[in-house]
């Protein structure tokens, strides 16, 4: 009697599917927040690599998930890694050597002792035989991903690098989730101010709050230049054109709401500010403009800064900046990012 190579069942739930093939079942180890790494199958997508927490999003019936960096389509096993893919590898070759040497000890007649006597009274030989131990298997490496959005769609706990665009299951555009989950964190961190304040002292407050702010600003810069990024490669324009014009053209002008409003125009035929009151797109403008001697000055007023600034403000002092103003920032900057989305991207067709 013929002995199978596997036994049925087992913690790789394993079948026999033909007369000498079989499948096996090998679950990817979640990570210590229960994601799972993914990656997009197209070698030229950068960063290509993205977390997804099972249970969640799309749980039946899923024929196709998508890369959140290009929207590439596919199965959703041809997003599995290298890494995963050589980790069920290793699996099936360890299973696989436990598997021969119990059809080996079976064949050579060793009991379940391990041992076997041939001969008799006069002359006899005693075999033994010891399975060694299964090979440990480390589980795949996976890369730490910090930015995690939920899919209003569908539901997707997922984590990416950077500002995505795409929900991995149902391949809708969801860039502004990420957009405001990236100002949460900064809406987190001014809560926690008055805490700081109180235990830590003024100094480390009001060093909070500049952080606050040029985090603030370079979300608005950041979200901008991917916008129009987007924008520019969707109308035809190469990747090569499209680097010369932030180097040589637009540079640092995302940094100021006026400028952003310019270049966006003269782009796009976009409004960024559609729909607001001058003395809003004021605020914002002198807000963002008290980045420059936090930045580049220590918080110091220099005359750069004064010769644009609308306050009554004097050389050699501090920049003020509250709570409240960043946190009005962040309203506006969402609102008027989410506007331009709308206006350059909602018509183009969604995919259920």
């Amino acid at each position: 009697m013929t002995r199978d190579l596997f036994q049925e069942g087992g913690p790789y739930n394993i079948r026999k599917t033909g007369q000498s093939s079989y499948s096996m079942e090998v679950r990817i180890p979640p990570d210590e927040h229960g994601r799972t790494g993914r990656e997009c199958p197209q070698d030229e997508c950068a960063p290509g690599y993205f977390k997804v927490k099972n249970g969640t999003g799309i749980t039946e019936g899923q024929t196709f998930a998508y890369c959140p960096y290009c929207r590439f389509e596919a199965e959703p096993s041809d997003f599995t890694s290298e890494e995963q893919l050589n980790y069920a590898k290793k699996i099936l070759a360890r299973e696989a050597g436990i598997a021969i040497g119990k059809i080996f000890k079976d064949s050579l007649g060793f009991g379940s002792t391990g041992k076997k006597k041939i001969g008799g009274s006069f002359l006899s030989v005693e075999m033994s035989y010891k399975e060694g131990q299964p090979r440990h298997v480390h589980v795949p490496f996976e890369e730490e991903v910090l930015r995690t959005v939920v899919c209003p769609r569908c539901g997707l706990d997922h984590a990416v690098f950077g500002l995505a665009v795409w929900c991995s299951d149902c391949g809708e555009d969801i860039f502004m989730e990420h957009v405001k989950a990236e100002y949460e964190v900064i809406r987190v961190m001014l809560a926690d101010i008055d805490r700081r304040r109180n235990d830590l002292g003024p100094r480390i407050a009001a060093r909070d709050l500049e952080n606050c702010l040029e985090d603030t600003v370079s979300i608005f810069e950041a979200v901008l230049k991917a916008m129009l990024t987007r924008y520019l490669k969707e109308s035809g324009e190469t990747e090569e054109n499209i680097q010369k014009l932030f180097s040589a053209r637009i540079r640092n002008g995302f940094q100021s709401p006026k400028r952003s409003m310019a270049i966006i125009k003269n782009r796009t035929q976009a409004e960024l500010f559609e729909g607001f009151l001058e003395d809003k797109i004021e605020f914002l403008a002198s807000t963002f403009d008290k980045r420059h001697p936090i930045t580049h000055n220590l918080g110091v007023m220099d005359k750069k800064y004064l010769a644009s600034a609308i306050e009554a403000e004097r050389e050699g002092r501090e920049v003020r900046i509250t709570k409240e103003e960043i946190e009005e920032a962040i309203k506006l900057s969402i609102e008027a990012l989410s506007g331009l989305h709308s206006r350059m991207f909602c018509n183009q067709t969604t995919h259920e």
